[in-house]
């Protein structure tokens, strides 16, 4: 505690008996409203607020007792350690843990912790701690205080009970008065005072009417009332017949007013003085009863001389009780600081205009004020804040209630915090306020940080309307679709609706009719496999026109494996599918072209050759060696140009005139290439190996050309008798097939150029061909949704490798 606190601690509480301190109690616990447990020195829960069950869902007699890593897990070692720290180091103030609660559904809460230990002289008495859920879980503010006030008011030592003042029944009650009455709370809540203690029909006396005179005069005046010494003999409960216990009582009864100056409630305290009556009676006041027979007699004529004597008598004792109860008090009272100071930053008091402010616990950042200078909103919260903060100030003035804000405040070193303030203001009995009671916290980093999200949102909102972006996150257990704004847009749904969430139907309902049970069929799928979920299909905007949209996303699961969000973005990407559209259409006119021409091409081409042909068969013997010669280049050219229209053909039926897919066996496909390169192969005594081919998804007659180009190739550029080898891999769902060879080679620098159409690294006097070959491999390889490429260096020979898809009905 600093100096500063302890100096106030005297006008903080005043000369105050147990009623009023425990009324200050109550007052100041107004302002808290988060979970608070105990331990004891092993760490086990004995006592917690009604706020900690409301967070954990557990009950209390599944925690009273139970370690504390029962609600925190493997944290509660951090609590440990934070426990051992502070019982090592007794001046240290406790930091602010960030843990993970454990609920009693299984469910994980982010919350903060602080602890405190209670120290009683050099023993240790266990620990407080506090728990503030950091999530959006939050408590209704009256339930909380009431439950925090309920919890603390049964723990507070000494013999209290609460009654309402018109028909005394009784609405709180002590454990120590419970203890001292041996009775039951479950018996006792509910129920008039003189439904629990009625009289004793067989000894009738003056204890009942007397507390019922006190009650009455609380009620009717407002002020408080000390009975004298009262006989009120018991019930006993242990016992199975109507018998009563002597009792003799010390009670004060209290009233307690509401904000508005009305009696609430009557705070009945009694000390139980029965061991100091036994004990006059056996010093020496018994020679007044020595005669059994003559005791009822003579104890009705000396009735106030016993009395006398057991008022002056017990009054000494009652002052060494009251010097006891004074300790107590004291040891309450810190831990009940410790309490406080575990929830809140600050404790402050005001005067009744809040133009003085004193800080009576816990850290500085609130400055002190005095009522001579300007006010403490004038001095230390920021002119911007300055007339909400007042506002708030004055209507609870007005209104004489508690209030909460959270606003800024200039520390005494002229930095600024964000702090959360909660005050309740003290009457008097004549209702008028005459000071302030509040705690404050410092909510700096969590105001920070939710702004810093808070701009990355906006940055993230702008970033994703600039691109055409969209984001969602499916809650799949309660069927909710929360989206952004552009992405509700997009699909036609009400941008506020969307925030808050919408059904997957509602979301799916703007998918066009065509492609929706595709969508939904791939929703499932994902969920069920696991697999990143990604789908192009057309949506209805707000504006009804169609759009074209790519989605992308994946489904998170539980520790039990169970499916709950599917977060995702979504792109608009009508532009892209516009275009891709005008190519396919100019792709389809230069096939029809491509097409056309090479086919009206042969008719003319072929009558070149024959009438080539029939020259040089008729003039032969006319012809001399230059005119042989000319005639040969001419149908040389013709026949090149015959096999350019041929290639040029087949390259523009790779789409239009392409069988459908089916699964292809490549061993197959292999060998019949083999069979139609026989000649060729024993022409040039080559030598072609080949492992096992998997099977694969394809246009057999297409895969076919891809291997007879490249196996001709591997022959044709080879100078040495010609070694070709052919290999396939499988990795997930696509095939890699590879032919190498030990030919000629290819420079890297020319391994793209070697696909484009009529491109020919060599001369046609050193290697024929038309250009087409390897273009064409490209076509179908891309036909069938792989790649090709080549690897190779001069001299070195060469690999083409490229890729297919699997057949689908093969093992992986």
């Amino acid at each position: 505690m600093s100096e500063r606190a302890g100096a106030s601690e005297t006008a903080f509480w005043g000369e105050t008996d147990d009623t009023e301190a425990l009324q200050h109690y109550r007052t100041l616990l107004d302002t808290i409203d988060d979970g608070i447990y105990r331990l004891d020195a092993d760490e086990r829960l004995v006592s917690f607020n009604d706020a900690i069950l409301e967070i954990t869902g557990y009950t209390r007699e599944e925690l009273f007792g139970e370690h504390v890593s029962v609600l925190f897990g493997d944290d509660s070692a951090t609590i440990e350690r934070e426990i051992d720290r502070l019982r090592a180091n007794a001046g240290d103030e406790s930091g602010l843990l960030e843990l993970t609660m454990e609920t009693a559904e299984g469910e994980q809460i982010r919350c903060e912790v602080r602890v405190n230990v209670l120290n009683s002289g050099d023993s240790v008495h266990g620990t407080v701690g506090l728990v503030r859920d950091s999530g959006e879980r939050k408590q209704s503010k009256t339930e909380a205080t009431e439950a925090t006030f309920r919890r603390l008011f049964e723990n507070v030592p000494g013999n209290y009970l609460i009654v309402q003042p018109e028909d005394y029944e009784i609405v709180a009650v002590s454990d120590a008065y419970l203890d001292a009455t041996m009775t039951d709370r479950t018996e006792i809540m509910g129920k008039t005072l003189f439904e629990i203690f009625p009289n004793n029909p067989d000894d009738p006396a003056e204890g009942a009417g007397n507390l019922r005179e006190s009650l009455d005069r609380v009620a009717e005046t407002g002020d408080a009332d000390t009975m004298p010494v009262t006989h009120y003999p018991i019930p006993d409960r242990e016992s199975d017949s109507n018998e009563f216990e002597e009792r003799w009582w010390s009670p004060v009864n209290s009233p307690v007013f509401d904000t508005t100056g009305e009696l609430d409630y009557i705070v009945h305290s009694v000390e139980d003085i029965t061991p100091i009556v036994q004990e006059l009676q056996a010093a020496g006041e018994q020679e007044l009863l020595q005669d059994s027979e003559t005791a009822d007699s003579q104890l009705e004529s000396d009735d106030s001389q016993v009395a006398s004597d057991i008022v002056l008598r017990g009054q000494e004792l009652l002052q060494e009780a009251k010097r006891e109860a004074y300790e107590q008090l004291r040891e309450s009272e810190e831990r009940f600081r410790a309490l406080v100071t575990t929830t809140s930053d600050a404790v402050f008091s005001t005067n009744a205009d809040w133009s003085e402010l004193h800080s009576l616990e816990g850290t500085d950042f609130l400055p002190d004020t005095d009522e001579h200078g300007p006010s403490w909103v004038e001095q230390h919260v920021p002119p911007e804040d300055q007339p909400r903060v007042q506002n708030a100030i004055d209507e609870a003035i007005r209104t004489k209630s508690s209030f909460e804000l959270e606003h800024r405040v200039v520390r005494e070193d002229d930095t600024v915090a964000w702090v959360v303030s909660r005050a309740t203001p003290l009457v008097d009995e004549n209702g008028d306020i005459t000071r302030w009671l509040g705690a404050a916290n410092d909510v700096t980093e969590r105001v920070e940080r939710e702004r810093y999200l808070e701009d990355a949102k906006e940055r993230l909102e702008a970033a994703a309307e600039a691109g055409a972006v969209g984001t969602w996150e499916w809650h799949i257990p309660d069927d909710q679709m929360v989206t952004s704004a552009s992405f509700a847009t997009k699909y036609g749904i009400d941008p506020d609706a969307a925030t808050e969430g919408v059904s997957l139907d509602q979301f799916i309902s703007a998918i066009h009719d065509d492609d929706r049970e595709r969508v939904r069929r791939s929703i499932q799928d994902a969920i069920e496999s696991g697999e990143e979920y990604e789908e192009e299909y057309r949506v209805w905007d707000a504006d009804d026109e169609l759009r074209w949209v790519v989605a992308r996303g994946h489904v998170e699961y539980d520790d039990d494996g169970r499916p709950v969000s599917f977060p995702g973005a979504l792109a608009d990407i009508t532009e892209r599918k516009r275009f891709e559209r005008r190519l396919e259409v100019s792709n389809e006119r230069l096939e029809q072209f491509a097409y056309a021409a090479s086919h009206d091409l042969q008719e003319p081409l072929r009558m070149v050759t024959s009438y080539l042909r029939l020259i040089e068969s008729r003039y032969a013997d006319e012809l001399d060696e230059d005119g042989e010669e000319f005639i040969e280049f001419a149908v040389d050219g013709a026949d090149r140009m015959h096999d350019m229209i041929k290639g040029l053909l087949e390259y523009s039926r790779v789409e239009r005139r392409g069988d459908p897919f089916e699964p292809t066996d490549l061993d197959a496909v292999l060998g019949d290439v083999r069979r139609d390169l026989e000649m060729k192969i024993e022409e040039n005594d080559a030598e072609i190996t080949a492992e096992s081919l998997p099977r694969v998804e394809g246009d057999p007659g297409q895969l076919r050309q891809v291997f007879q180009n490249l196996l001709s190739n591997a022959i044709e550029y080879s100078d040495d008798p010609p070694q070709v080898a052919v290999s396939a891999v499988r990795s997930g769902s696509e095939v890699l097939v590879s032919v190498a060879d030990e030919g000629i080679g290819i420079d890297p620098d020319d391994s793209g150029r070697v696909f484009e159409i009529f491109q020919s690294l060599h001369a046609q006097d050193e290697h024929s061909g038309t250009g087409i070959g390897l273009a064409l491999c490209k076509r179908i390889v891309e036909r069938h949704g792989g790649e090709i490429w080549v690897e190779s260096e001069p001299g070195e020979g060469a690999t083409f490798s490229f890729t297919l898809p699997a057949a689908s009905d093969d093992e992986a």
